[in-house]
């Protein structure tokens, strides 16, 4: 996060609830974010922003899916350059070679498998 929009704006603490309690209120971010990594099974999405001192209007984005992967993902406001160099900078980071550029639409996947699957290394998406 740091690396793409340092200083960035938590979450509200109730973006997600608990599936148990939906009316829980998370005391802090990681403890909201925990208990999804925690909790198998569950799928969630969280979108960090940051509205000052961010010329490519990044957003850094993680989906928790239901098969217990972890999907990391930059929306920018750039040119071909800027998103080739945020794209590569970002598989680096995460130690991946499993990353797919979208425009319009966003990826299209049903699960943390399927997404390797479609957009791995070998892929021709």
């Amino acid at each position: 996060m740091n690396t793409f929009i340092p200083e960035y704006e938590k979450l509200n603490l109730d973006y997600a609830s608990r599936l148990d309690d939906e009316n829980y209120v998370f005391k802090k971010e990681d403890e909201m974010i925990n208990y999804f990594i925690e909790n198998t099974g569950l799928d969630q999405t969280f979108h960090w922003n940051k509205n000052y001192d961010n010329p490519d209007k990044i957003m850094v984005g993680a989906i928790i899916t239901a098969d217990d992967k972890l999907i990391m993902s930059l929306t920018i406001d750039g040119t071909e350059e800027t998103e080739s160099k945020y794209f590569e900078k970002l598989k680096s980071l995460l130690n991946s070679d499993i990353g797919v550029i979208s425009y319009i639409n966003p990826a299209d996947y049903d699960n943390g498998q399927d997404f390797i699957t479609k957009y791995g290394p070998n892929s021709s998406t």
